[in-house]
């Protein structure tokens, strides 16, 4: 990855950068290598007593590595590796939408994820808009864009707690698999609906991308930005019917990594050049990969890369964070998270009310992880302005604070719910290096 990611800087159409960058940038990830381990462990230790996920740790200690602390002369030099990692992301999100496992989903999913990304999502942004419009002063343009971002990373779940909660507590599970809640449980309707949560966000965001596209300079064609819509869906689904063809004739699962990664190079890079959401393209690529019969092999090959990918993400978050204003800082945070906690509560209420769905099914959504943080970076790494960096910030915040307080939340609704019980021990405790990281 390390070696290609020049070319896919340079392709996406990012500043190349001296030779040195190279070396220190290897030069920090052997310190977080290093770091890693330490934090693993006390996190570790943490975890078998607490009901937490980690997270938290990794983005401390990408703030310590980061331009905050010297460490890091230019955060532009990483904008590749950025770049490849939402990617990764994105097809990752889209590895889960196979035809036959969506036809399997939970009933009321659908308009769980759909209330959900009308009522979080859009109340969200309105209320981000008012407070850099109108709070500080920011252009029409520029506070639309900084809140639709922040409506997207808002309506984005995660399945952290669900996972978190699936391991230790096996009787959520059929037959003790992670991957087959109990079907008709509150469980496997807060897992589906937290996938799709994710997927919506995504698209989402895409659409934002290109409603908000900037005009090149060297065109002199204004282009719509249904036009960019179409460029954006069309790369995904030609690169994943070519890349099929690949795939196919790939047996072993050392060579199917090795086939997606340079599909990751590729179709980030062909985003990037253009201006589009590789977090977007590559959800409509991943989509296309996994249909078949050798969807399946394809799907699990890429779910045993979602942990590494994740940490480095939370890690990258923190050393391109860039520290804002204490008091505008504080507020963005509060509309990132408040805002969001309230709107999740009432589009709950809203999806279920007239169904026999819990009307406080809300609090099982509170998680919020990798497809955050991605949708934070690119809008980072594809527009520019003052509210780039609050709004990098509050959503860094946000994810960070959810993930601590949604598997206690997820549990309380569990118990509420009678799937679980108050004073029920856990089934056992997480062996050493059996840790849940953010993000599923």
């Amino acid at each position: 990855m390390l070696l290609v990611a020049p070319g896919l800087a340079h392709s996406g159409g990012a500043t190349p950068v001296s030779d040195g960058s190279m070396v220190l940038l290897l030069t920090i990830l052997g310190a977080i290598s290093a770091a890693y381990l330490v934090a693993h462990f006390l996190m570790d230790r943490i975890q078998r007593r607490m009901l937490v996920t980690s997270g938290i740790e990794y983005v401390l200690l990408g703030v310590l590595l980061g331009s905050s602390s010297g460490v890091l002369s230019d955060p532009r030099m990483l904008a590749p590796v950025l770049a490849f990692a939402a990617g990764w992301i994105g097809l990752l999100d889209g590895s889960s939408l196979r035809i036959d496992q969506l036809g399997k989903l939970p009933k009321r999913a659908l308009r769980l994820a759909m209330v959900d990304l009308i009522a979080v999502g859009g109340g969200v942004g309105l209320t981000g808009f008012a407070l850099l419009h109108y709070g500080f002063d920011l252009p029409v343009r520029e506070a639309t864009l900084a809140g639709c971002v922040l409506g997207c990373a808002a309506t984005s779940g995660s399945t952290s707690a669900t996972r978190l909660l699936g391991h230790r507590f096996t009787q959520l599970q059929r037959d003790g698999d992670q991957d087959r809640p109990c079907p008709g449980s509150v469980y496997a309707l807060v897992c589906a609906t937290s996938r799709l949560t994710q997927t919506f966000a995504i698209l989402a965001f895409g659409v934002v991308t290109c409603i908000f596209h900037e005009q090149s300079a060297t065109s002199d064609i204004p282009a719509l930005a249904a036009q960019w819509l179409v460029w954006m869906i069309g790369l995904g689904v030609t690169l994943g019917l070519l890349f099929r063809l690949l795939i196919s004739t790939e047996s072993t699962d050392n060579q199917r990594f090795m086939a997606l990664v340079g599909i990751i190079c590729f179709s980030t890079g062909a985003a990037f050049m253009l201006d589009l959401s590789a977090l977007t393209v590559n959800l409509i690529l991943g989509a296309i990969l996994v249909q078949g019969d050798r969807g399946i092999q394809l799907q699990r090959s890429l779910e045993t890369t979602r942990a590494p990918v994740v940490l480095l993400l939370l890690v990258l978050g923190g050393v391109v964070w860039v520290p804002v204003p204490i008091g505008s800082g504080a507020a963005i945070v509060a509309v990132a998270v408040l805002a969001r906690l309230g709107f999740k509560l009432l589009s709950g209420a809203v999806a279920a009310a007239g169904t026999p769905v819990r009307p406080d099914i809300g609090r099982g959504f509170m998680a919020q992880g990798e497809v955050a943080i991605c949708i934070a970076l690119s809008y980072r790494l594809l527009f520019s302005g003052d509210a780039v960096e609050l709004v990098f910030t509050a959503i860094l915040v946000s994810v960070v604070l959810s993930e601590v307080a949604a598997p206690r939340m997820l549990r309380g609704l569990l118990v509420d719910a009678g799937e679980l019980r108050q004073d029920l021990a856990m089934s056992r405790d997480p062996e050493p290096g059996e840790r849940q990281p953010v993000g599923g």
